[in-house]
């Protein structure tokens, strides 16, 4: 069984740590905030102070932190980051959804320090991370995949290798703007049906039955019209990646008038006091 550290015990990396410690491999956790690590320390797993001591004697490590800046600090902050405590022999994996740009960037430095190096971002959310079904795309040397596969089918039921670094980062930014363009695209759609009069309910219902619809629309819309917004992909997070897919785009050169009014519309629900709610918990900004 493999040493694995995890950097960052929220609500998904939380669940995916104790999908390993159910499989019987040695976890330790460091966490900002030690106490969240709580439920993973009294199922077995060590905690560590700093990253530095958390990486110490870790054969894999898996960060799942919130944004580039976070990563940034938590990798190489010169006093406690986990580069500097890094095992020659370890694997790092940084699997939290962070730009194109600062993944790279973190692939140069891995590479000058000879350290190995994957980025294996993951589709899903906590009912996913719980189950252990989330989807890897990862990124990379090739080689190194066939050395963390099995682990990572451990917590997700596929992992697909798209390339070089960089590739899974935008694999998915992709994922989640598409998600996000439907999910205020969704709100708006239900706020007009709600001004036209119709049975709402039945209406979805017989688009569903179309291509137009995805599977996660199904959920969505049910958590519009019942109004219950407790978070499985909170509104800070999809602005959040919005905008790091915006980052990608060459600006001076092309519009992109979608995805930056699906991302300025959760911006204005974040600004509305949402942030924290559910993605769907858009719809609030059209439907009081």
């Amino acid at each position: 069984m493999a040493k694995v550290t995890f950097l960052g015990t929220g609500a998904m990396g939380s669940r995916m740590a104790m999908n390993l410690l159910k499989a019987g491999h040695d976890v330790t956790v460091w966490n900002r905030t030690p106490e969240t690590a709580a439920p993973l320390v009294d199922a077995g797993a060590g905690q560590a102070f700093t990253p530095r001591e958390a990486v110490a004697q870790a054969g894999v490590i898996i960060s799942v932190l919130r944004d580039d800046e976070a990563s940034r600090e938590v990798w190489l902050n010169p006093e406690w980051g986990a580069l500097a405590g890094m095992p020659a022999s370890a694997i790092a994996i940084e699997s939290s959804t962070l730009t194109v740009s600062w993944v790279r960037e973190l692939a140069q430095i891995m590479s000058s320090r000879d350290r190995p190096f994957l980025e294996a971002p993951v589709s899903g959310s906590r009912p996913q991370a719980d189950n252990a079904s989330l989807i890897y795309f990862v990124g990379g040397y090739e080689g190194y995949v066939d050395h963390v596969r099995s682990l990572l089918l451990q917590m997700g039921s596929d992992v697909f290798y798209v390339g070089s670094h960089g590739a899974a980062a935008m694999s998915k930014l992709a994922t989640n703007t598409l998600l996000g363009v439907q999910v205020a695209a969704l709100a708006e759609t239900i706020a007009i049906l709600i001004r036209e009069g119709v049975d709402v309910a039945r209406v979805l219902d017989a688009v569903a039955g179309t291509a137009s619809w995805s599977p996660m629309a199904g959920r969505v819309a049910q958590s519009m019209l019942t109004q219950q917004f407790a978070p499985l992909f909170p509104v800070e997070l999809i602005e959040k990646d919005l905008d790091y897919m915006l980052r990608s785009a060459d600006e001076e050169v092309t519009e992109m008038p979608a995805i930056s009014g699906a991302r300025d519309a959760f911006r204005k629900a974040m600004a509305q006091g949402l942030g924290e709610e559910d993605m769907s918990g858009v719809v609030r900004l059209f439907v009081k």
